[in-house]
């Protein structure tokens, strides 16, 4: 839950929401957590998106105007306000061009009202916004973990992928698999969970747990499998 608020806050920054940015700041949560892509923080779409106001408020809560991003950039290095990077200590730099390469859903899919929903997460666990400075408990795994092969391969090992689980449908499944097992989409004709059960829409994808063992059917039928010779390993060339 901690990894869900830490968005939260990173959306509200930048949306310029400041009564959820004050409500989040009352929590136990990280003010500079990055996020786990782009390494974003608060204080970069703060500065990004021009909202002074969470800028200060963000600043004033322990904000660390020095954490880089993965392309090495401070908060002031994606800002091109002058106002803002006065309030950061670096009045009259050159911004650097920080064009988003990734570009989040909350800013893909902006509310009209520029607020950020809060109630979901406190009908969920009322708990968390109702307690001052509270602790809050360790987050599970954002990532879902698989075992997968081919049916009828050769090489009997399964191979470990890894999918967020905010993405957990059937085609990113099916295309994961694929691209760590060096095959061609076009050549699954199914995707079974072991030991019998087929895997067909997002829900059955929702519904995997950790370290279930999958197996991908080649088109070919059950009997046999014409592509053995495709290797198990994205590493490997691939042979049909």
């Amino acid at each position: 839950m901690a990894g869900i608020l830490e968005e939260k806050l990173r959306e509200a920054a930048c949306l310029g929401d400041v009564e959820s940015v004050r409500a989040l700041l009352s929590r136990n949560i990280d003010v500079n957590a990055r996020n786990q892509v782009n390494g974003w923080t608060a204080l970069h779409w703060a500065c990004k998106r021009g909202n002074e106001q969470i800028v200060r408020l963000l600043l004033n809560n322990g904000a660390d105007r020095t954490v880089e991003n993965v392309q090495g950039q401070t908060a002031g290095d994606v800002c091109t306000y002058r106002n803002i990077n006065e309030l950061l200590g670096s009045a009259g730099a050159e911004p650097a061009s920080a064009a988003l390469k990734f570009v989040p859903n909350y800013l893909k899919n902006a509310p009209l009202n520029g607020k950020v929903d809060l109630e979901a997460i406190g009908t969920k666990h009322p708990d968390l916004l109702s307690m001052p400075n509270a602790v809050l408990p360790v987050m599970q795994n954002e990532d879902l973990v698989l075992k997968v092969k081919i049916h009828a391969s050769p090489d009997p090992d399964f191979i470990e992928v890894e999918l967020p689980r905010w993405k957990l449908t059937y085609d990113s499944l099916l295309k994961t698999c694929c691209e760590e097992l060096g095959v061609a989409e076009s050549l699954v004709e199914r995707v079974r969970k072991l030991p019998d059960t087929r895997l067909r829409t997002d829900n059955d994808v929702k519904r995997l747990t950790d370290y279930q063992a999958l197996e991908l059917v080649l088109r070919g039928g059950e009997s046999g499998n014409p592509y053995q010779s495709i290797g198990t390993c994205k590493d490997q060339t691939i042979l049909y």
